[in-house]
């Protein structure tokens, strides 16, 4: 699987209507697809802003949160409706600096909206509550139990 950065939205929003903002907001095209009956993803891309290249997004329902998990399985994304997965043709330090410019255009725009932004559905590397602000997390802070003393303060838990 290729590196990916996600941000995953706590909002009452649906789907299509995040994909939407999403697009006006960053003045994004739509990736033309075949869709299935009943499918919620919404294929986004629109030019980067630090790099030379196209910055592609996929919409849809949080595919890694898990309802109402036992306390050693819990991540810091279960509360979190809305998934936005983020990619650059050219990987690595790149793509994460252009994940960064979004959520914070993303922080700016929609202040009411809590927010995380991860490295793969791995590692947890900023978050953003409204009358809070953002946090940044040390490098190896993971999205899992184990860490949860660390982003229990910066992320919407239930």
């Amino acid at each position: 699987m290729s590196d990916r950065e996600f941000l995953f939205l706590k909002t009452a929003a649906t789907v299509e209507d995040e994909a939407g903002v999403l697009r006006d907001l960053l003045g994004l095209e739509p990736i033309p697809h075949q869709a299935t009956a009943g499918e919620d993803e919404f294929g986004l891309r629109g030019p980067a802003r630090t790099v030379d290249g196209t910055l592609g997004f996929v919409v849809h329902p949080n595919g890694f949160a898990e309802i109402d998990p036992d306390p050693g399985d819990i991540q810091v994304f279960d509360a979190y409706e809305v998934q936005i997965d983020i990619w650059l043709g050219s990987r690595g330090p790149q793509q994460q600096a252009e994940a960064r410019v979004v959520f914070d255009h993303l922080v700016a725009h929609r202040p009411d909206v809590p927010m995380l932004l991860c490295h793969n559905p791995d590692w947890l590397i900023a978050a953003y509550l409204p009358g809070r602000g953002v946090h940044d997390f040390p490098p190896g802070t993971s999205v899992d139990a184990p860490d949860a003393e660390q982003w229990r303060d910066w992320a919407v838990t239930s």
